[in-house]
């Protein structure tokens, strides 16, 4: 493919998840200005913008991704948007993209080419030594109920809805295939997000390669957003989802409200525990995936940024699950619901 004389590039960021876009996401919604100055335009700002524009005229729905039809009336309100969007270039950044359907890929090119401007992916992506225990914590967050290492099992065996969606939202070769549609090898790059501990700047500064702005206009957001729990706490959610069973059935109306939220913000303590890891016995079929996926992408050309080799976890990736006791989830359990009843009763005051 080549970009047609005259359009602008709309740059398609589509996750993969965890691998700082939450971050990424927030500060490039806290720096519209500063990035409209350097002639990059944002047509959706903030994730409700981005559900109501584009996910839900998709079919998109919380937990259970891209289950519904699609929505004609909405999704042709879409080039408008784009088109009235100021930028010598466009940026969209949305991980839940990831698992997008061939027929809504379909529809975004289509989408696109109405709005006059050249799509052009980037996919952002770090080793399964980390996806796995962080996409695991955000899973619990969807009400998933099953331990970690259960996880682990059906990930590795492709066994379940859980380890469907795993899958679907971080092999970039399966994502790749189906964005492939949209944009080319050409027209698409990868960035390999190093360790945020080890670099907090740098799915910054990768993206500002590949789209054309220097990052230092982007504005960061204190702290790491979208943190980990430890591996008690993660226990603790579980256990709570698991006595939940059937009860707030409606996940948007009940479950967002009355635990993800509170949950995610102060009940359940942020790495009070040690983290979560990839259990040396899960270690080989991870590397073997991950050489796959990295001698795919060589093969097909796809313009790479960072060390796709770290894609590859060596030994000193897994590490023995931390061990913790029953005494010790008992003790985050009541702190938590100390958290829980002064959060609620605040909310009241407010």
């Amino acid at each position: 493919m080549t970009d047609h004389p005259g359009r602008r590039r709309l740059w398609m960021h589509v996750g993969c998840s965890k691998t700082g876009t939450s971050s990424l996401q927030a500060g490039l919604w806290m720096s519209v200005e500063a990035l409209a100055a350097e002639g990059v335009g944002l047509p959706f700002v903030g994730r409700p913008a981005h559900i109501a524009g584009l996910l839900r005229p998709l079919g998109w729905r919380p937990v259970d991704g891209f289950a519904d039809d699609h929505r004609p009336k909405a999704l042709g309100q879409v080039p408008a948007t784009i088109r009235d969007t100021g930028g010598d270039v466009l940026l969209v950044s949305n991980e839940d993209l990831a698992e997008a359907r061939s027929e809504d890929v379909d529809a975004i090119a289509t989408l696109c080419a109405e709005a006059e401007v050249d799509l052009h992916l980037v996919l952002t992506v770090r080793d399964w030594a980390q996806q796995l225990p962080s996409d695991y914590q955000q899973f619990l967050k969807h009400r998933l109920a099953d331990s970690y290492p259960e996880f682990l099992d059906d990930v590795r065996e492709r066994r379940g809805p859980w380890a469907d969606q795993f899958w679907r939202r971080q092999d970039p070769v399966d994502i790749l295939d189906r964005w492939g549609r949209a944009a080319d090898a050409s027209r698409t790059h990868v960035i390999v997000v190093p360790s945020y501990s080890q670099d907090p700047d740098g799915v910054f500064n990768l993206m500002g390669e590949v789209v054309g702005f220097p990052s230092a206009v982007v504005n960061r957001p204190k702290g790491s957003v979208n943190a980990s729990f430890g591996v008690v706490e993660s226990e603790v959610f579980r256990r709570v989802n698991a006595a939940l069973g059937d009860r707030l059935p409606d996940y948007k109306r009940d479950y967002i409200d009355a635990v993800r939220w509170p949950f995610a913000n102060g009940v359940l303590a942020r790495s009070a525990s040690p983290r979560l890891t990839l259990p040396p016995e899960h270690l080989d079929w991870v590397q073997e995936v991950a050489r796959r996926g990295v001698a795919t992408v060589r093969e097909r050309g796809y313009r790479v940024h960072g060390d796709l080799d770290a894609l590859v976890p060596d030994e000193t990736s897994a590490r023995p699950l931390p061990a913790y006791d029953e005494a010790a989830v008992a003790e985050a359990s009541i702190t938590a619901l100390a958290n829980y009843a002064a959060g609620t009763a605040r909310r009241k005051r407010s």
